[in-house]
């Protein structure tokens, strides 16, 4: 729930940044970090328990190919979370985010219901 949390604060941010005229209130960019940093951290503490959780239950056996594709869907949400992190950490509190992450964080949105649709079919 932080991953999504996160993700759903950020873009929220995002449209109000959008929506004021001239340069957005300080107070609404600094939250951008914050909401980057949650993103992250839920998303990595899901991969963390997953992965412990397969490997205590399943002992680290082939699941299916869905449970590959769940993996890869979740890899691809991992990714766009610490593309993120990483873009907002280098840039200036008053730049937007870069192009290819406005449109990959509606991608990884999509990727999270592939991924609990996956989970849901794999350990039903």
């Amino acid at each position: 729930m932080l991953g999504a949390a996160g993700g759903m604060g950020g873009m929220m941010v995002a449209i109000q940044a959008k929506r004021s005229d001239g340069a957005p209130p300080p107070g609404l960019l600094a939250l951008r970090p914050r909401f980057t940093l949650i993103t992250l951290t839920g998303v990595s503490l899901l991969w963390l328990t997953g992965l412990w959780m397969w490997l205590v239950r399943y002992d680290g056996s082939f699941l299916s190919t869905a449970f590959i594709l769940k993996l890869v869907a979740a890899a691809f949400i991992l990714a766009v979370a610490l593309l993120g992190f990483m873009a907002v950490r280098r840039g200036s509190p008053g730049t937007p985010p870069p192009a290819y992450l406005q449109r990959l964080g509606p991608l990884a949105g999509l990727a999270s219901y592939i991924a609990v649709a996956l989970a849901v079919y794999v350990f039903g």
